[in-house]
């Protein structure tokens, strides 16, 4: 049985959810990373353990049940609870920058204009997904873990600007969902944060961000390694409160 901490990170298999495994990896957790397709998965984790970390991995779909009852599966199989929990994947299809969609960007990002099925997907997955995730992996996290969903200052209302009116909703959802189950996660001794890495030059943030993944990535990690008595139900950057 390792005495290594377990930390989970969906959508880990690149951007920031890689980097933020690789970072958490070099203070001496386990890393089980997991997010949609194997190959991703499969490079991720040899890259991570050629730096010498330990790595397990688990394709699945945040917006199927059934395969998030096999993440589930695969946790149990594990000789420890989960010590720490990162809701890190997420999509963000009305920039037109994902995989599966190829639109034009401009009436892609209008609140008007934006197909249907951009902002219900966005929604679906980084608010209802996360939600569903954290939901099954609840009962295998240890007593004092720490829970960090990814968030952006794009869903705070004290910083809120025009456009991408799916991926702002389910980020402020992401909010509000980390500030109600911080309230249930208290007497577990359980920490829940929001974190926005800013703007980061990943696919997603594309080539013109202003910050380097691992700088993003450093405030993931400060949230998922907080002492006893650190904050939580809040929403950070860098370590320090933003506006919600």
């Amino acid at each position: 049985m390792s005495s290594l901490p377990l930390a989970l990170i969906t959508g880990g298999s690149r951007g920031l959810g890689f980097e933020t495994a690789r970072q958490l990896g070099k203070l001496g957790y386990r890393l089980f990373i997991a997010s949609r397709t194997v190959p991703r998965l499969e490079q991720a984790a040899q890259s991570l353990r050629a730096e010498g970390h330990l790595v397990s991995f688990h394709a699945f779909d945040m917006q199927d049940q059934d395969s998030i009852q096999t993440l589930v599966d695969e946790v149990k199989k594990k000789d420890a609870p989960i010590d720490v929990l990162i809701n890190c994947a997420g999509v963000m299809y009305e920039a037109g920058n994902d995989d599966e969609v190829q639109t034009d960007i401009g009436s892609n990002a209008s609140v008007l204009r934006s197909p249907e099925r951009n902002v219900t997907d966005t929604i679906a997955i980084n608010m209802i997904g996360t939600w569903s995730v954290t939901r099954a992996l609840a009962p295998h996290l240890a007593r004092g873990a720490r829970i960090v969903n990814v968030s952006s200052s794009m869903a705070s209302l004290g910083e809120m600007g025009p456009g991408y009116y799916g991926y702002r909703a389910s980020k402020a959802g992401i909010n509000v969902f980390t500030r109600t189950l911080a309230y249930e996660m208290r007497p577990r001794g359980i920490l829940v944060n929001s974190v926005c890495p800013g703007w980061v030059k990943t696919n997603m943030g594309g080539p013109g961000a202003t910050r380097d993944v691992a700088e993003g990535a450093a405030g993931i990690v400060w949230a998922a390694t907080l002492p006893p008595d650190g904050p939580t139900g809040g929403f950070f950057r860098d370590g320090q409160a933003i506006p919600w």
